[in-house]
């Protein structure tokens, strides 16, 4: 079967299945080399497997269900994070921490690391906004439609207040790693992004000045909560 096909079966636009799970001892045979095919291709269709799992079950399951498979899969993913020099872009890597995430259990930070609009609410006022961290455009947050079913008709108006990059010494631990990984792969972007999105921002309505990564997660435990997670992209080209 080709990987395009391995793709949709097991990771369809985003979706997983039980069958995805199952298949992740046989991906990490194909990763290792044990079993013939692509190694980096199997690499990376676990870990989007991974990023999605809490669709069907809950953070962890799939460690305390494959946890040699997982081990292997772990080790490999930080291999690629740390290869020099690493084969990729900006994107890529941070696709790669992502994927690095999930094989630790890690929830929220496993699928927001490349997501440029972050949908959060004003810890004081409520209000419904977005946090842009594009480069293409200026980043900042701005006003959201609570009730928008897609990201981009949800926009009221342009980005209206910035984002405050943390200082890395004060960068939480999980967020530290993550930087310093980005910095030895010599992927100063992937650095810098990592501080904006651990950064602060200010509310454009009410003024409060909130933590951009709290807002994100406190929207995420919201969202699992109260109904289905959006998938999140899937592998980088190539």
């Amino acid at each position: 079967m080709a990987w395009e096909d391995l793709w949709a079966s097991l990771y369809h636009q985003g979706t997983v299945y039980p069958a995805s799970f199952a298949a992740l001892p046989v991906l990490a045979d194909i990763a290792t080399g044990r079993v013939p095919g692509g190694r980096r291709q199997a690499l990376a269709l676990a870990g989007r497997i991974v990023t999605e799992e809490q669709q069907l079950r809950p953070p962890g399951y799939v460690q305390g269900r494959y946890p040699p498979a997982v081990a292997e899969l772990h080790r490999l993913t930080r291999d690629q994070v740390t290869a020099r020099p690493f084969d990729g872009d900006e994107d890529d890597f941070l696709y790669w921490l992502e994927n690095l995430l999930a094989f630790e259990g890690v929830p929220v930070w496993r699928r927001n690391l490349r997501r440029d609009a972050q949908p959060v609410v004003c810890p004081s006022c409520a209000g419904s906004l977005e946090i842009d961290l594009s480069q293409q455009q200026p980043e900042g947050t701005r006003r959201r439609h609570a009730d928008a079913l897609f990201r981009g008709l949800g926009r009221e108006g342009p980005v209206l207040t910035g984002v405050r990059a943390a200082v890395p010494a004060d960068l939480p631990p999980m967020a530290s790693r993550l930087r310093s990984l980005a910095v030895a792969a010599g992927r100063p972007a992937a650095a810098d992004r990592l501080t904006r999105l651990f950064g602060r921002t200010r509310c454009p309505d009410c003024a409060a000045d909130f933590s951009v990564p709290d807002r994100i997660a406190a929207f995420e435990a919201e969202r699992s909560a109260g109904g289905p997670r959006r998938a999140s992209r899937g592998a980088p080209g190539g």
